[in-house]
């Protein structure tokens, strides 16, 4: 049996998340901070879930010899959720949490749609790495500008709003609430945000983005986590940073700016488009 749980009743998958309580992704959602959906075994004891922080990742967590909750969720996927995320152009990035054992188990849950396999990297920042004035100019022609709404009136691209909506829904309060952000800007162009995608209380995740490749390698993303950072710190909050192997330029940005790298973890993926059983 697979239920989802109503918005107001999401903290009771809190007990399967043990040593996550500063996961600003999982909590975001669990807070009601950011769009998502849990999917679960039982709506008042769950001891298995599924967790969808949308437009960024899916957990697995609790119990992992689930046999009933396992045996029903491919088709649950299949049939109701891709449903859901393929008019976001949503992908299918699955992370296992709090036991290792489900990396044995993915196989056996996803018989008839296998799963591809990536790596994720880690980090933990350090504030006592972090130079704050460590001087970094942006180049001629380029500007670095917070993001408020004057800047969202002004962007006639809507990528600063898009980018905001993805991960906080439709209404732009609730970021301006609880989040922040910073864009470069080169005349009248959105060049790349730095926001906080997900935030749980004083739990911050970065989202960073260099839109054209032709802009990168200048600074301009550095410049943007460096702000970011900044801001994040006199609010008394903690920055986070998560992405893939393959993204090099963002390991070597989160190195810049105080984050240790820690150990690669493995994620299973697959676009929603891609995901169909026949």
């Amino acid at each position: 049996m697979i239920d989802k749980l109503k918005k107001g009743n999401f903290k009771v998958v809190k007990p399967l998340l043990p040593g996550l309580a500063n996961h600003p992704v999982i909590n975001g959602v669990i807070d009601g901070n950011n769009p998502g959906e849990i999917f679960v075994d039982n709506l008042n004891h769950p001891e298995t879930a599924f967790i969808w922080a949308k437009n960024e990742m899916f957990y697995l967590c609790g119990k992992v010899d689930n046999q009933e909750f396992n045996s029903k969720l491919e088709e649950y996927i299949a049939s109701l959720i891709r449903v859901e995320a393929l008019p976001e152009d949503d992908t299918l990035n699955l992370e296992i949490y709090s036991n290792h054992q489900w990396n044995g188990s993915i196989d056996s849950i996803f018989t008839r749609v296998p799963l591809l396999k990536g790596e994720r990297v880690p980090f933990v920042f350090h504030k006592a790495w972090f130079i704050p004035n460590d001087a970094l100019e942006i180049p001629e022609g380029y500007e670095l500008k917070i993001i408020n709404k004057d800047l969202i009136d002004w962007d006639e691209s809507h990528i600063v709003k898009n980018e905001i909506t993805k991960f906080w829904g439709e209404s732009l309060d609730a970021f301006f609430q609880k989040g922040f952000g910073y864009a470069v800007v080169q005349g009248s162009t959105i060049i790349g945000t730095c926001l906080s995608v997900f935030v749980s209380k004083n739990e911050y995740e970065i989202g960073i983005n260099t839109y054209d490749p032709s802009h990168r390698g200048k600074g301009l993303a550095t410049a943007m986590a460096r702000a970011f950072i900044k801001e994040c710190l006199s609010r008394s909050g903690n920055p986070h940073w998560t992405t893939e192997s393959f993204r090099k330029d963002s390991i070597a940005i989160a190195k810049k700016v105080g984050f240790e790298q820690l150990d690669h973890y493995p994620v299973y993926y697959l676009p929603f488009d891609q995901f169909v059983i026949k």
